[in-house]
Formats: structure tokens, sequence, C-alpha cells
């Protein structure tokens, strides 16, 4: 079933765009783990050749959501649960150090912008589109990680949050919409230990928030086998 990620595309930025809307149908499950990805197939869909398709398969791959297999052609990556919690750690880990970073020359301009990204959250209505919620789940830790104005912490972000979203999308769809008022509590209660300029109670909120599902789930989840 083509969604709303594959199909044609209405801008000239072919190469971005295409790696966009591949990376969002493999987070968002509509490309599944292990389906082959036929680059004449995506190409016909997208209405471009299969260049910008291959050049954005590559860039996939560098962020692990895709693999080459030799002679076989291009699958996309299996979805191993282990692999997932040691991204959580990394996460954490690397936002640990820039809220380290950024914690002294925080602005209340920076806090105005969480604060815009936690009332679009509020505003999703309905189902809601998990999709939509996930985003901004990721926009608002991912604004903090551009504070940083350290271009490895971005790109490294950019490439973990393919993931964090991919899991939220195949382990527990509904948890956006199920959770919608807490979702909104827990980045607001967020904000405001922000506020304190208190790293070490900033280091506990944000670590106990990225790490919430696992403490929950987690050792079932592993012990129970990869997905």
């Amino acid at each position: 079933m083509i969604g709303r990620s594959l199909k044609t595309l209405t801008t000239g930025s072919y190469q971005n765009e295409v790696k966009e809307r591949i990376r969002e149908a493999i987070i968002t499950g509509e490309l599944q783990p292990g389906q082959r990805i036929v680059e004449t197939k995506l190409a016909r869909i997208f209405g471009t050749s299969q260049v910008p398709v291959r050049e954005a398969l590559r860039g996939l791959e560098e962020e692990g959501l895709v693999r080459s297999v030799l002679y076989k052609g291009t699958y996309v990556a299996d979805f191993v649960l282990k692999e997932i919690y040691h991204i959580f750690l990394l996460r954490t880990q690397i936002e640990m150090t820039v809220l380290e970073l950024v914690l002294p020359t925080l602005t209340e301009e920076h806090i105005g912008q969480l604060e815009v990204i936690v009332e679009q959250m509020r505003n999703v209505e309905g189902d809601a589109d998990y999709l939509v919620q996930s985003e901004l789940d990721v926009r608002f830790h991912g604004r903090i990680l551009e504070w940083s104005q350290v271009e490895t912490y971005v790109r490294i972000w950019h490439m973990l949050s393919g993931h964090v979203r991919r899991f939220i999308s195949l382990m527990h769809p509904t948890y956006f919409t199920e959770n919608h008022d807490t979702v909104v509590r827990q980045h607001e209660e967020l904000i405001a230990v922000l506020k304190s300029r208190n790293f070490a109670q900033v280091k506990e909120a944000f670590t106990d928030h990225v790490m919430l599902l696992w403490r929950e789930n987690g050792e079932a989840w592993l012990t129970g086998g990869d997905t």
C-alpha cells in the first residue's frame, strides 16, 4: 500500500526529498523491516530517475535504516530491540552533554521556542496522527541539540531520531494518542526544570523522560527476543 510518504514529488529538490520520503516510510512502518526496496519502483512512484533514489538509499544505509546485500538488493533494516536500547542510551549521553553545554547560556528566547512546540503538541487533536506527535517530540529535543552549535551532535541526533521514532511506531503506535495529556505535561515539566538552571535536576529529569518506556518495559522487551 502506497501511503503519504511514497508519492510523486512536488518540488525539484529530488535527492533530499526522496531521502526524507523513504526515511519517513521506514519510520512509520509503511516500509516494513526486511522489505526489499526496488529502486525502479520508487523512481516510478516519485516520478524521477533512479539516481536520486540510489543516492537517498546510500544516505539511509549510513543512518542504519536500510541495508544492502550484494547481488540481492537493498532492504529495510531489521528491527533489533537490543540495538534500539543502546541507541536510547547513546541518545541520553548526547543530550546530557549538550544540556551541560547550553544550560549556562539558556535564554528566555530559547525557552519560548520550546513552549511553542509544547503548545503545538497540546493542539494536536483526535487520533492525532501520533506521527505528528512523535515528530514534535523529536523536534523539542532536537531544538536543544541545535543550540549547542556542535554539528557532530546535531548530525548524530538526526540519525538517532529516525530510530527513536521508528521504535515508537513499531512498538507502541498508540502511545502519543493514549497519553496525549501526559506527554504534554512531561514536556512542560522539562521546560520548568530547564528554567531552574540546575544541571543535576535537569540531567535527572531528561534521563528519566528519555528512558521512560525502557524503565517500564525494557526487561520484557529485551528478554522476550527481538521483533
